[in-house]
């Protein structure tokens, strides 16, 4: 099995689409028997996917990505496992112990344990139109509130 995280500064790369480096590591029998990092020139979605697919990556650990990133790579026959945070080393280790539901390893936001629909408690109620008595949408603020915000660089 070949698992591929992005990686930043050995934390997990908060956004796959704009990641600069790849971590490939692979496992035989639940031991690593091979580690290489891979780095990744600004490509596309489609482009991007086709070149994880290519490296014969089963899983991808990472934080954010987008929509159409997720759907190439899953299209491709990519595992993917997003909404995750931390260093990579304890990553790979809670992935290979069954222990990514962990709090610790959930991107903040994320109530709930990983699972295919999704974890993210606010994104979940925002697509159902549902508040549950948290934070509304930032599309729905007043423009004014973020031109109180704006800084002149």
């Amino acid at each position: 099995m070949t698992i591929a995280i992005p990686i930043s500064q050995e934390r997990i790369s908060p956004l796959l689409d704009a990641a600069a480096r790849l971590l490939l590591v692979t496992c035989q029998r639940g031991k690593e028997v091979a580690r290489k990092e891979v780095v990744l020139s600004p490509l596309s979605p489609e482009e991007l996917a086709l070149g994880v697919a290519e490296l014969r990556v089963d899983v991808l650990l990472c934080a954010a990505l987008s929509q159409g990133l997720q759907r190439e790579l899953e299209r491709c026959g990519v595992r993917v496992q997003p909404h995750l945070c931390g260093e990579t080393e304890a990553v790979l280790q809670a992935f290979c112990c069954d222990r990514l539901n962990r709090p610790e390893f959930r991107m903040p936001g994320c109530g709930k344990p990983h699972s295919p629909g999704g974890c993210c408690q606010r994104r979940n109620m925002a697509r159902n139109g549902k508040s549950g008595g948290k934070e509304k949408p930032t599309a729905n603020l007043p423009k004014a509130l973020f031109q109180k915000h704006k800084v002149n660089v």
